[in-house]
């Protein structure tokens, strides 16, 4: 199921990345959904644009390239140019970066929230160099282009999964618990009103007519039917 989520929504994301480029930049980027790399997160190149999202998942939409491919994509990188020069267009090329990633994630995260419920993203951050991350479930797609290879990743970490089955479980164990007790107060009722017409203990007659009308109290307040 998790390797399911993490291709269609890679797939998804990725497209929402090239589109974006094609609309804010005007330019032809490929896209090859044959070749998935799934790993791990752990950024290949030293620029990492991302989006972190949180709720009942948790994860990261995540943009990984070259400084010199994102110069190249807003058309400022030139032969022999140093690595001072490059970091001088930081502000300049991980804006456009921060853009098209902020529209890309509006694009698709939509469809990650059919699956896990309403989320909340937060903005861009741009990190230049190496990042440690945690070890999380990961998948990449690439675009080409001519400025330069693009890895468009998804991570997904289903921390909030663990909660989500605990609490089906406690709800179907409450819903198993209450027609249990509808059987036993159906069953309890019979007793009582065969035990009128019986030798029975009259104290003990009152305990059960007493138990018997807490008990359809409790299942009407659950909105039970009670014959």
């Amino acid at each position: 199921m998790n390797h399911e989520i993490l291709s269609c929504q890679t797939a998804h994301f990725t497209e929402c990345v090239r589109d974006c480029f094609r609309d804010m930049l005007g330019m032809e980027i490929v896209l090859d959904n044959s070749k998935f790399d799934d790993h791990p997160f752990a950024p290949k190149r030293p620029m990492i644009a991302l989006i972190h999202f949180t709720g009942l998942a948790q994860g990261d939409f995540v943009l990984n390239l070259e400084e010199e491919t994102a110069a190249r994509l807003i058309d400022a990188w030139s032969v022999g140019m140093g690595v001072s020069a490059i970091r001088e267009l930081r502000s300049e090329f991980g804006g456009m970066l921060k853009e098209v990633l902020n529209t890309a994630v509006g694009m698709a995260i939509p469809a990650l929230e059919e699956k896990f419920g309403r989320l909340m993203y937060h903005p861009p951050l741009v990190v230049y160099g190496e990042m440690d991350p945690p070890s999380v479930p990961s998948s990449t797609l690439t675009l080409r282009s001519g400025a330069g290879l693009i890895d468009c990743c998804f991570v997904l970490d289903m921390a909030g999964d663990d909660a989500e089955k605990k609490l089906i479980k406690v709800m179907e164990d409450l819903d198993n618990a209450r027609q249990e007790m509808s059987n036993c107060y159906r069953l309890l009722r019979e007793l009582v009103a065969q035990s009128r017409e019986a030798v029975v203990d009259p104290a003990l007659l009152r305990n059960a007519e007493s138990v018997l009308e807490e008990v359809r109290d409790m299942l009407e307040s659950a909105g039970s039917k009670v014959d």
